[in-house]
């Protein structure tokens, strides 16, 4: 059975496409907007039990190229585990994961009504998959209205949706962000799924902390030992305290402690059926970001 949610809260995802668009705005035209970026990302969560039982520890790397319109992404997930013989799924023998690929391609449309209103819909498709791609795809939509109040205080409101053979979700979008484009003092945002608070050091170095919800269904295998042909999928809430630093006008690094916390691991059949739903503890990470703009 397809799990669907409807679920009211606070949404913060368009933060970043609002702070991009007023940047390039600042420009002598729009054309900073179809500049491309390339980003490397590498993040470590360490070894975490699951149930209390068997546990694992994830490293992922991820490439992006993009620009305000368009993006690509890869993504590669690998596990290691322990004690497999006391998991609560797999055969007790073999490596019930041992790594996880996701593409994701994305456009967005935005619409330029005046200086205080501005309209963005996007489109994207992911597909996230153990082996094989079939039956791993993912459909997303959002589309929201942005108004700026004035330059310290930003509004967006409107609805997030994402169509997956196992789980599926539609999700209303109210946000509030204070100075966000700002690079002196204080700035912060509150909403869901990324709430978080930051403080310019300087011009180039911003020093943040906050909290950011995630989600991924992944398909399975045709052999998995977890779920043949199914579906895993994780929810997990990561809090993180960081350092962001631009070396130059089109250069920057960024560096986080991470702590995972409420985390599930929950298994789908072949027909998109909830079949498990485990607890995981939560663990320390790290994560480092390199962002390059051409």
């Amino acid at each position: 059975m397809k799990k669907f949610l409807i679920i009211p809260l606070m949404l913060s995802l368009p933060i970043s496409v609002v702070c991009a668009f007023e940047e390039a705005k600042t420009k002598t035209t729009l054309e900073k907007m179809t500049e491309p970026k390339i980003s490397l990302e590498t993040t470590f969560i360490g070894d975490s039990d699951i149930d209390g039982s068997g546990g694992f520890e994830t490293t992922k790397h991820k490439v992006s190229v993009y620009n305000f319109y368009a993006g690509l992404s890869y993504t590669n997930n690998t596990f290691k585990w322990n004690n497999i013989g006391k998991l609560p799924f797999g055969d007790g023998v073999s490596k019930p994961i041992e790594q996880i690929h996701t593409i994701e391609l994305e456009g967005k449309l935005p619409y330029h009504i005046n200086d205080q209103w501005l309209l963005l819909t996007s489109l994207s498709l992911t597909s996230s998959f153990e082996q094989g791609m079939d039956d791993s795809y993912s459909y997303g939509l959002y589309s929201f209205a942005s108004y700026k109040l004035d330059e310290d205080h930003t509004f967006q409101f409107g609805f997030f949706g994402n169509y997956h053979t196992a789980t599926s979700m539609v999700l209303p979008i109210v946000s509030y962000s204070y100075r966000v484009t700002h690079r002196d003092g204080f700035k912060f945002v509150f909403g869901f799924p990324r709430t978080y608070v930051g403080y310019h050091v300087n011009r180039d170095t911003l020093v943040s902390l906050g909290i950011v919800y995630s989600q991924s269904a992944v398909k399975l295998s045709r052999t998995s030992v977890v779920e043949k042909n199914g579906f895993v999928e994780t929810v997990d809430y990561m809090a993180n305290i960081g350092v962001t630093y631009e070396f130059a006008k089109d250069f920057q690094i960024r560096a986080d402690i991470l702590y995972g916390l409420d985390r599930e691991f929950l298994l789908y059949n072949s027909r998109g059926k909830s079949t498990e739903d485990y607890k995981v503890e939560s663990a320390i990470g790290a994560n480092i970001k390199l962002t390059y703009a051409f």
